[in-house]
């Protein structure tokens, strides 16, 4: 995305400075924002920008056309979570251009969503604390801040909206096409993780069990399961809980093979399947996933969180189902679960 709107390197730099956003204070003030104000607010912010937008008869039709309000709440959340962090990195304008790009792609009109950008910066003013307001050189820093991220947000949108608008008049056919296969990858992927969703997991599952049973093949399947999740969720906000599921989620991919299928089958649990692949190789890509997993803390500001994860590995059997065969890897996940977390465990084999 960044290399298809000509921002390099250098591009980079020049935004950031065109917007006032050069000197070290302002990563601090980043880091400000999301632990004092996007933090602590989120569910009350996301509420009241949808809330604003309701008004706007464009915007409920188009939430019926493209999407559901969950999932947009998902995707603010995702926005909010990642907001005034690292915003000289390439992946930060990459997500920003993509949001403009995006907006263009499914018909939102561009003062649809200059409006909730401008509704977006008066509710994060609003949200500062008071402990804040009461110091009038913090206040007016963190004010000045928050006007010149959301500057950079919205010049970078309203850019790539503008681009893509020109390109689609000169290849429209094309970027139909493109369309259709987003939709179609929308579909199938958890927004969170990037990861299968768990009717697309399940949907492969089925073919590639079929597929053994007639090859008499093997494949095995495992559940995993980040250990304790609930507590960070309880200690540090579902923000920094998404974070770490997305991280986790990286890890899974970087410790199984090509090939390997991946899905978030529900909150904290995924499913991996692995086909032509017995229980006893399916062990190493179980143990190689899991030393990834806790290889590093994952951190989100200030806070560092330490993160395990169990895993169960059943393997197909001539009769099974996926019913059965996920009922046998779960029971082995908890008896992982049983046996102290943070480990693999393999089913009995009869």
């Amino acid at each position: 995305m960044c290399e298809r709107f000509g921002f390099d390197a250098n591009a980079i730099a020049r935004r950031v400075h065109l917007v006032g956003l050069t000197g070290t204070e302002n990563f601090g003030l980043g880091l400000k924002l999301q632990q004092l104000v996007i933090v602590p607010n989120a569910s009350v912010i996301i509420e009241d920008v949808l809330e604003s937008l309701k008004n706007i008869d464009q915007f409920e039709q188009i939430v019926l056309d493209n999407s559901d309000t969950d999932r947009l709440v998902g995707f603010q959340k995702r926005y909010l979570s990642g907001l005034g962090v690292d915003f000289i990195s390439p992946a930060y304008f990459e997500e920003r251009l993509r949001i403009g790009y995006v907006h263009n792609k499914i018909g939102v009109p561009q003062s649809l969503y200059q409006t909730s950008f401008r509704t977006l910066e008066y509710l994060l003013i609003h949200n500062i604390p008071a402990a804040i307001r009461s110091d009038p050189a913090a206040f007016d820093d963190l004010l000045k801040f928050i006007l010149k991220i959301m500057a950079l947000d919205m010049s970078l949108a309203v850019e790539s909206y503008c681009m893509t608008e020109m390109c689609g008049l000169e290849d429209s056919l094309q970027n139909e096409r493109g369309k259709t296969q987003r939709l179609r990858q929308l579909a199938i992927t958890d927004w969170l993780t990037d990861l299968h969703n768990h009717a697309y997991s399940r949907h492969l599952l089925i073919q590639k069990l079929e597929y053994a049973q007639q090859n008499d093949a093997p494949l095995c399947v495992i559940m995993a399961d980040l250990d304790q999740f609930k507590k960070i969720n309880d200690e540090h906000g579902h923000l920094v809980g998404d974070h770490v599921l997305r991280i986790a989620a990286a890890r899974m991919v970087s410790g199984a093979r090509t090939g390997d299928e991946i899905g978030r089958y529900g909150g904290e649990e995924f499913l991996f399947v692995l086909q032509d692949t017995d229980i006893d190789a399916a062990a190493i890509v179980a143990e190689r996933v899991r030393s990834r997993i806790n290889s590093d803390a994952i951190q989100h500001g200030e806070a560092t969180i330490n993160v395990s994860l169990s895993l169960g590995i059943a393997q197909a059997r001539s009769n099974d189902t996926v019913d059965t065969l996920i009922e046998r890897a779960d029971a082995t996940l908890y008896a992982a679960k049983l046996a102290g977390r943070d480990c693999v465990m393999l089913e009995r084999r009869s």
